[in-house]
C-alpha cells in the first residue's frame, strides 16, 4: 500500500522480531527517557527491552528515539502504554514498537477491543498509517499477521485471574503478570506470591495460557525472583531494569572501593608497625 510522496527505495534496515514463546528470558525494563543510556543496554544483547510508559518517565516524543535505539542493535521494544485508549495505542505502535503492552486487562470485552487496536482488517480494527516507520523500516502489510505489533494483555487483579479464560478467549499474543498489583488485590504479599505461590495462582495462570497456546510472562526484576516463575512455564519477563542496573552497579563499586580503602588502611597500619624499632 503506496502512500503518496515516499521513497520507492527499499530499506536496508531489518525490523527486529520478538520472540516470547523461547527467548524472552533475558528482558530489560526500561524506565529511563534517555535513549543514549538505551544504546548501552541494548548494545549488550537483551532479549528485548519493555518501554515503561505508565510508570516510567518515558513520554510520548522519547518513544521514537527510545525504540530506534534499540532496535538499531537488534533488539525488539515493548511498550507499556498508560491505559486503554486505543488511539494512543495507535500511535506507540505507528512509532515502531514491536509489542504493546495494555495494564489491567479484567474481562473479555476489554481485552477484544485492544487485541483488535494492534490488528489490521480483517483480524482487527487497526489503523493504517506507518508514515514513521516508512522510509526508514519496510512498511508494514495489512492482513499479515506477522506485521502486525504483539498484542500483551496484563493480568494483575483478582477480577483478571478470575476472567482470565474470557481474556485468553480474545486471542492475544502473550499475556504478562504484574504481581505486584496481583499481590495486592489478592491480599498476598509479594515475595511470597512470586517465590512460592501459596494458593497456585501463578501456576494455574500459566497452565491455562498454555493451554490455550498463549505465552505467559512476569514481571519479576531479577535473576533470583526469575527461578521459580520459569519453573512454572513462564517464558518471558525482565530480569533487571535501568534503574536497578544503575543502582546495583553504583552500589558494587562505592562498596569495592570502601574495602579497598580499608584493605589499603590496614595495610599501612601493619607496615607501620613493623617498621617500629624493637625495643
Amino acid at each position: 500500500m503506496k502512500i503518496p510522496g515516499e521513497t520507492s527505495r527499499p530499506s536496508p534496515l531489518q525490523t527486529p522480531e520478538l520472540n516470547l514463546r523461547d527467548g524472552g528470558r533475558r528482558g530489560v525494563w526500561i524506565d529511563l527517557q534517555d535513549a543514549a543510556s538505551m544504546e548501552l543496554i541494548c548494545a549488550e544483547g537483551p532479549d528485548w527491552v519493555g518501554i515503561d510508559g505508565q510508570h516510567g518517565q518515558p513520554e510520548f516524543s522519547d518513544l521514537l528515539g527510545l525504540v530506534d535505539a534499540a532496535n538499531v542493535f537488534g533488539v525488539p521494544a515493548i511498550v507499556r502504554v498508560p491505559g486503554h485508549d486505543v488511539g494512543s495505542a495507535g500511535r506507540v505502535i505507528d512509532a515502531g514498537a514491536q509489542g504493546i503492552i495494555f495494564p489491567t486487562v479484567e474481562d473479555g470485552a476489554a481485552a477484544s477491543a485492544l487485541v483488535s487496536a494492534c490488528r489490521f482488517p480483517p483480524r482487527g480494527g487497526r489503523s493504517y498509517g506507518p508514515v514513521r516507520r516508512s522510509p526508514r523500516y519496510a512498511k508494514p502489510t495489512p492482513g499479515v499477521p506477522a506485521d502486525d505489533p504483539m498484542a500483551i494483555l496484563m493480568v494483575e487483579t483478582k477480577a483478571g485471574y478470575e476472567n482470565l479464560d474470557a481474556i485468553l478467549a480474545a486471542d492475544p499474543d502473550a499475556i504478562f503478570v504484574g504481581p505486584y498489583d496481583l499481590s495486592l488485590s489478592l491480599g498476598v504479599d509479594f515475595d511470597i506470591l512470586i517465590s512460592t505461590d501459596p494458593d497456585g495462582i501463578l501456576r494455574d495462570i500459566a497452565r491455562r495460557c498454555a493451554g490455550a497456546g498463549v505465552p505467559a510472562g512476569i514481571y519479576s526484576g531479577s535473576i533470583e525472583l526469575s527461578a521459580a516463575p520459569i519453573s512454572w512455564g513462564y517464558s518471558f519477563m525482565p530480569i533487571a531494569s535501568d534503574y536497578s542496573l544503575l543502582s546495583t552497579a553504583t552500589r558494587s563499586v562505592l562498596a569495592a572501593h570502601a574495602n579497598a580503602q580499608q584493605s589499603q588502611t590496614a595495610q599501612q597500619s601493619l607496615s607501620a608497625q613493623q617498621s617500629l624499632p624493637v625495643r
